[in-house]
């Protein structure tokens, strides 16, 4: 089966994705052609999920063809039992950039984040949207960013909304973690225990 996902606009890719596969038998081929990198990864990261083998090809022109084979393990090692327990199943929904405004605002994030790292026990995934998204795209030497990539080490997930990214125009800015889509944020806040907005 093969699909056109060129031109839609997340979370679409990922939503007509998950219908054809759950359309198709196991053991079937299902090809996906997308027209940005954002959609790329999303579907990638859906099939990934849902256990499925999965490849990309760059067809240049910013087309990529997406080829999924239902029914075939991805090989993916689920996290053993000692490595879950360093983690809270909480996720931390940030959708500005400063907590309260201006340069406070901007210290406070920061000071929000970096006592994260002091916690006995992480949050499993943080996800920025809005303008959360400057803060994965700030600049490299950045405390922010030093800070999120310290979590992300720990194995803390970070995901920065695609549609936010670009349109606030840092899709090629991102600095650390991957990019999101409304579906796959809105399966993790339904699965997480408890979610912390800021």
């Amino acid at each position: 089966m093969i699909i056109d996902c060129k031109g839609l606009v997340c979370p679409e890719p990922v939503l007509k994705t998950k219908k054809a596969l759950e359309e198709l038998p196991n053991d079937s081929i299902l090809e996906v052609s997308v027209d940005n990198v954002a959609s790329k990864e999303n579907v990638l990261r859906f099939a990934s999920k849902q256990g499925f083998s999965a490849d990309a090809e760059d067809l240049g022109g910013n087309v990529f063809k997406i080829t999924i084979v239902k029914g075939y393990e991805c090989g993916i090692v689920a996290q053993t039992p000692s490595n879950e327990s360093k983690f809270l199943n909480k996720v931390l929904f940030i959708k500005d950039d400063k907590v309260g405004e201006n340069e406070l605002g901007s210290m406070l994030v920061v000071g929000f984040l970096k006592s994260i790292l002091e916690l006995p026990k992480l949050p499993q995934t943080i996800i920025f949207v809005n303008k959360g998204v400057l803060l994965t795209s700030a600049d490299e030497s950045s405390d922010v960013i030093k800070i999120l990539k310290n979590l992300e080490e720990k194995g803390v997930e970070i995901f920065s909304c695609g549609v936010c990214l670009d349109f606030y125009k840092v899709s090629d800015k991102l600095k650390v973690g991957k990019i999101g889509n409304a579906y796959g944020t809105i399966e993790t806040l339904f699965n997480s225990e408890g979610t912390i907005s800021i």
